[in-house]
């Protein structure tokens, strides 16, 4: 949702006759949020999409059903997901590792190529690819991605991701109840991202093309639809390849923007970490920390200060870089500190942080309101002892 795209062709009013190159009339649809309020998108179809000939449950373990943990003492967590053994494709390989009802976040390594589309009635999804690029196939187009790369997919949008070489690895935020994207801070009355903000609406790559069926990458019929919705999977069966279009434009679509086009600030003294705010959805945000100048105070500490967030749960997902506040920890861990609970740096990693200029990290943070629960998944990947780290 940053701004009106379009491919294909539409007709020059919505809601009105239109015609195919066949001369056959296309179907009409609107894609909408908020009921008839917020964006939308209207998609111009050759063959309408509503006539799946069977649908059927699926389970994909460790995602869909999720198991929690039954008992999670409160102290701060390292869930080390470098430990995750590779597999499956974008969907089949995903794990869900820590939720609330505001978000699910999970992790995905694939090294198979993808085989059928899904679509997440559940809510938004924002993907960070830590390594591999490829393209997302979506019922929008051709959306070509790159390392470190955000992917948003709005909710409901049948797609696929293939990675070059079939090798990969994305952190995954599924927001719950509602759109995942800039937050309302960056954009002025009209929609305009402003110049304030930490990107610019030329950050963003939109699709490139729309899809076309083709036999060697989609195979024959019956071409299978995996669809979330309420924590299940349900697989729905077409005769005919369903994803092909005329046309379509609108607000409701898929974008790609690289971390490293994150502006960062900088103040005299240490900023808190919501300056690092990249995206928002409800209850939650996601956030940026890149290679940047740092505090210029001359009695600065540029190391984060201890703090108790009471309100909030924090996860950071390390990606690259020498982390300042930290030991023990390596690239694709997540650290979780809960609220309650105070948390801050690592003895030593304060007083060694005075004087430095520059910090070369690279990490995604997300902080949400209500507290999240660990899967089962989780529990046997994390570091028990984790929490003891701050005993000199």
């Amino acid at each position: 949702m940053i701004q009106r795209h379009q491919l294909g062709n539409v007709p020059p009013k919505p809601h009105t006759a239109f015609y195919g190159s066949d001369e056959k009339l296309l179907m009409e649809q609107c894609v909408t949020r908020r009921g008839f309020e917020g964006p939308f998108s209207v998609l111009y179809f050759k063959i309408p999409p509503t006539d799946e000939f069977a649908v059927d449950s699926m389970n994909i373990p460790g995602f869909c059903p999720i198991e929690l943990v039954e008992h999670q003492p409160l102290h701060r967590r390292h869930v080390r997901t470098q430990d995750i053994e590779p597999g499956g494709d974008f969907l089949t390989g995903r794990h869900t590792l820590m939720v609330n009802a505001d978000i699910h976040i999970g992790l995905c390594k694939p090294t198979q190529p993808p085989k059928h589309f899904f679509s997440n009635g559940d809510g938004d999804e924002c993907y960070f690819i830590n390594s591999g690029s490829g393209f997302v196939e979506s019922l929008y187009g051709i959306l070509p991605f790159r390392e470190h790369d955000y992917l948003l997919i709005p909710k409901s949008t049948p797609y696929r991701i293939h990675f070059e070489g079939n090798q990969g690895t994305m952190l995954i935020f599924e927001g719950r109840g509602g759109a995942v994207g800039i937050p309302k801070e960056f954009r002025n009355e009209w929609g305009q991202i402003t110049m304030y903000a930490p990107y610019t609406h030329r950050d963003f790559r939109l699709p490139e093309r729309l899809l076309t069926y083709d036999k060697q990458l989609h195979g024959d019929p019956p071409y299978l639809q995996v669809t979330k919705l309420g924590d299940e999977l349900s697989t729905h069966k077409y005769d005919h390849w369903p994803y092909e279009l005329e046309g379509w434009d609108g607000f409701v679509y898929p974008v790609a923007f690289n971390i490293h086009d994150y502006q960062p600030k900088a103040g005299l003294v240490h900023l808190p970490p919501t300056t690092h705010i990249t995206f928002s959805g409800p209850n939650f945000v996601i956030c940026s920390f890149v290679p940047r100048m740092v505090d210029f105070h001359e009695k600065a500490i540029p190391c984060p200060y201890g703090h108790a967030s009471v309100d909030m749960d924090e996860i950071l997902y390390y990606v690259a870089g020498n982390f300042t506040s930290r030991k023990g920890i390596d690239s694709e861990s997540i650290s979780l500190h809960p609220q309650a609970i105070p948390h801050g740096p690592h003895p030593g990693t304060y007083e060694r942080s005075i004087g430095v200029k520059k910090t070369s990290e690279l990490a995604v943070m997300m902080d949400c309101y209500k507290p999240l629960r660990l899967t089962k998944f989780a529990s046997g990947i994390e570091q028990k002892d984790y929490h003891l780290t701050w005993v000199k």
